[in-house]
């Protein structure tokens, strides 16, 4: 069947780049959330961090590196303002012995794997003052790539596609299938229909029968906004620790963000403010001394995580079935149950506006009858079935796309 039309829920980082990767192949998509405007979630920071956070030689870190640079590209493609994307590099503090061996291992990885295009190099305390413009207490790992950008400009701009409908104050409560279109009802009970859904409402995603195998859970993330000062503003780069903090965008920096899994209140707390400056110590105890009183506001998200870190992308199984009658461990991936027409997109954690744009681009991909510009292991460690699989005995079934 050719996708004419599709419907995605969840209008944060997520959402918003699959709708425009369909659009973008001349589908029309209609976009759903359940707030009165989109990005209001963990999307919804006045300013996100693009930088990879990689610990070796492994899936996960292979995987942050390509979307890092993917999401890049992508950006500098839209075009964006230069008030609301900037690539002005970050460096990531070895501030304990753990991470000083950390980024001295990933230096001599990226150095020895040109393949990957990641121009990166290890700096001493002089050298990554004189990058930043402001003094640094450690040696750190200088990713003159990377950048910030603003989510409220993105997510408008991705949304302003002549095929994207967009609709909001509209929360999905069930999906059906009549045989030959998607239907998803909403609060109010009205049918939306489409050839095809995906889902990309982050942690909502679980109130939906289709997604409760998906194994995710919300991670509590807290940032401080700083006022810049005089000596704050000559900042020219990222800063990264255990959180970041951001150059002044609109005068402020970002701080943060704490990572708090099993908490879903949202307020302010001076406590998590607190641990935000904590962590601008280890970076640099001057812009610390300068900065500690000079709190503007906070913002508190819950972040949608998988329990081992990666996306959760691609087509859904029918979890009852396959529970109830599961295939042999030898089976082939054919005979599945899967749900035509149905996948998800979710899982993306504090890494989001890194990360979504790749896997938006490798879910319309596969949609749409393309070969998607990744390996299989890798499209595999993403596979949204993968912890029931895993759960039922099925490990290879659980690794493949």
């Amino acid at each position: 069947m050719t996708t004419k039309t599709a419907i995605v829920i969840g209008g944060g980082i997520a959402g918003c780049c699959t709708a425009y990767a369909l659009a973008q192949r001349g589908i029309n998509v209609t976009l759903i959330d359940q707030h009165e405007n989109i990005g209001l979630e963990a999307s919804g920071n006045p300013c996100a961090m693009l930088y990879p956070r990689v610990s070796g030689n492994d899936a996960l870190s292979t995987f942050a590196l390509a979307a890092f640079l993917y999401s890049l590209d992508f950006y500098q493609s839209l075009p964006l303002p230069a008030a609301a994307f900037n690539a002005c590099g970050m460096l990531q503090t070895g501030y304990n012995a753990r991470e000083f061996a950390r980024i001295s291992k990933v230096a001599v990885i990226l150095r020895e794997n040109s393949a990957l295009n990641i121009a990166a190099k290890l700096v001493n305390p002089i050298e990554a003052s004189q990058i930043a413009g402001v003094s640094i207490n450690h040696s750190a790992l200088y990713f003159p790539q990377a950048g910030w950008v603003k989510p409220s400009v993105l997510l408008a701009r991705l949304t302003q596609h002549p095929q994207i409908s967009v609709l909001t104050s509209c929360r999905i409560t069930a999906l059906s299938n009549t045989g030959t279109l998607w239907q998803a009802t909403d609060m109010q009970q009205n049918t939306h229909a489409a050839d095809i859904v995906v889902i990309a409402s982050a942690n909502d995603a679980k109130h939906l029968p289709q997604c409760q195998h998906t194994s995710t859970q919300p991670v509590r993330g807290q940032i401080t906004l700083l006022a810049a000062s005089e000596n704050s503003r000559a900042l020219n780069t990222i800063l990264c620790s255990d959180g970041y903090f951001s150059p002044p965008v609109d005068g402020a920096h970002s701080l943060g963000a704490t990572f708090e899994a099993g908490q879903s209140d949202l307020s302010i707390r001076q406590a998590d403010h607190q641990k935000n400056l904590d962590a601008l110590n280890t970076l640099s105890s001057i812009l610390l001394d300068d900065l500690e009183s000079r709190i503007l506001a906070g913002r508190a998200s819950l972040r949608c995580v998988s329990a081992d870190y990666f996306p959760i992308l691609g087509q859904l199984i029918d979890a009852n079935t396959v529970s109830q009658r599961p295939p042999r461990p030898n089976a082939d991936r054919s005979s599945l149950p899967w749900l035509d027409g149905l996948y998800i997109n979710t899982g993306h954690g504090s890494k989001g506006f890194t990360s979504a744009p790749w896997c938006a681009e490798l879910l319309a991909q596969t949609i749409c009858g393309e070969t998607p510009n990744v390996n299989d292991a890798l499209l595999g460690a993403m596979n949204p079935n993968r912890f029931l699989l895993k759960k039922l005995g099925l490990k290879r079934l659980a690794k493949m796309a």
